[in-house]
């Protein structure tokens, strides 16, 4: 009996000592799990940041794009106009040497012979003095039509010079007067898409809005029209007129296919889309 005694009593220390193990892992696992559950939670947490920072860089890039198709916009009407004014001073020209070939020959069918008197060398003399003034005359006055055309490119690049210097009020302003001033210009299109972009770049979109549909309204020949129109759109969603802005830049993809104007459309479509609007 008293070798049984110690037997018995391994037998219970081996039970308890399964127990504590047991217990052991039990709470080992369980840390471990708690361990994996706080993992996961801060990697969700980094990972809902970086998305975070992401837009905001996605952001910050369509700021500077917008900024330079901005800038690309203005230095495209520069190659336009150098290109307007080349084409003028060319067709100035050669008016010009048009009437004094036109002069000249009118002078020499009206030259005549010298008379056997005293006064017909005077009268021929002031005869051709005065056909000298007239061509002197011809070739320093400018035609009417230049004079104009000038004026009308000059008041234009006045307005256009404070649109490049920043000044958009102003510049909006003498746009509309360049308007009333030369409603028949060519140029007259032109200036009012200016208006537009005026009121765009101080972000008054509500007014941008008005003022691009009058260039399409009122100009709808002019090559600033598919520009008008994708301002419209952006116009639109910087208002937060989701489907209008949609409608519009669908327009410019669908009647201008495979442009500059319809790639830009189609992206902020595309940003739209992404952005569940």
């Amino acid at each position: 009996m008293r070798r049984l005694v110690p037997v018995g009593l391994a037998l219970v220390l081996l039970n308890a000592a399964g127990s504590a193990m047991a217990a052991g892992l039990f709470e080992r696992k369980d840390a471990s799990k708690g361990g994996a559950a706080q993992v996961a939670q801060a990697s969700s947490t980094a990972t809902r940041e970086s998305l975070a920072d992401l837009l905001l860089q996605l952001e910050q890039l369509q700021a500077e794009v917008r900024d330079l198709r901005g800038q690309l916009e203005v230095q495209t009407h520069e190659v336009e106009k150098l290109k307007a004014r080349n084409r003028d001073l060319t067709n100035d020209l050669d008016q010009r040497l048009r009437n004094l070939e036109r002069r000249g020959g009118a002078a020499m069918s009206g030259v005549v012979e010298p008379a056997p008197s005293a006064v017909a060398p005077a009268a021929a003399g002031a005869a051709a003095g005065a056909a000298a003034s007239s061509t002197t005359r011809a070739s320093v006055a400018p035609p009417p039509a230049a004079k104009a055309a000038a004026s009308d490119q000059e008041d234009y690049d006045a307005a256009f010079a404070l649109m490049k210097q920043g000044f958009y009020e102003r510049a909006a302003k003498s746009f509309r007067e360049f308007i009333e001033q030369h409603p028949t210009s060519p140029l007259a299109g032109n200036a009012q898409y200016w208006i537009g972009e005026a009121s765009y770049y101080v972000r008054n979109f509500k007014v941008a809005v008005d003022e691009f549909q009058r260039v399409v309204a009122k100009y709808p020949s002019n090559g600033k029209v598919p520009d008008a129109m994708l301002k419209i759109g952006y116009s639109y969603y910087e208002l937060g007129d989701y489907p209008k802005s949609r409608e519009n830049l669908t327009r410019v993809v669908k009647q201008y296919p495979n442009t500059t104007v319809a790639k830009s459309a189609e992206g902020r479509l595309n940003l739209m889309k992404k952005e569940g609007r």
